[in-house]
């Protein structure tokens, strides 16, 4: 990333591939680590958004869901276009700022919750129905319970005894902030 130049005469387009391909590469070895987290009866492989099976991948597509749902509600409280995304493309029916936002949070949120249940083993691997790919229902309700507590729960964040939601809600500020005065947007952003 120190190397990134970004430029005013460059194409928007063009450097938002670049970032995009930074961001691939070292999602590769972000999930290789995540690979090595988990129990080996899991048989994690790879992030896979259209999962055959795979405990782990239907879990975080379900917990991501749980998060952008939250997520696009903070953005509507901002009275900001979810569908008008600033790294994520326009798609239609994508709320690609949803998507642009819920980066800085799916880490804390949504990924430890998934690698605590699973490690944990309070959601196992007879925990997926094989004939939808999807988990059950009771797997479902101990996932959802677990990531709304995690939203709800509290951190010390810049000298501030703050829930994750209050964070988003200050995030979604200063992106709106960001966008209608040209000020610097600075992410949200806590060690693993």
């Amino acid at each position: 990333m120190d190397k990134l130049e970004i430029r005013e005469n460059k194409n928007i387009n063009y450097m938002k591939n670049i970032i995009r391909g930074i961001e691939g590469e070292t999602s590769k070895i972000y999930w290789a680590c995540i690979k090595e987290l988990t129990p080996k009866e899991i048989n994690f492989q790879n992030r896979n958004q259209k999962p055959r099976n795979d405990l782990l991948n239907a879990m975080l597509n379900y917990g991501y869901s749980i998060l952008a749902s939250e997520i696009t509600r903070i953005i509507l409280q901002e009275k900001l276009d979810p569908y008008c995304g600033l790294l994520h493309s326009d798609l239609k029916g994508r709320t690609s700022l949803t998507y642009d936002l819920i980066e800085e949070f799916r880490q804390q949120i949504t990924d430890k919750s998934v690698l605590s249940l699973i490690n944990n083993r309070q959601i196992k691997i007879d925990d997926i129905d094989k004939r939808s790919n999807r988990l059950k229902i009771e797997a479902r309700k101990v996932l959802a319970q677990k990531i709304l507590d995690k939203i709800n729960s509290q951190i010390t964040y810049n000298d501030n005894l703050m829930t994750y939601q209050e964070i988003m809600q200050e995030q979604s500020r200063k992106l709106k902030d960001s966008i209608m005065n040209e000020r610097e947007y600075r992410g949200f952003y806590l060690q693993w």
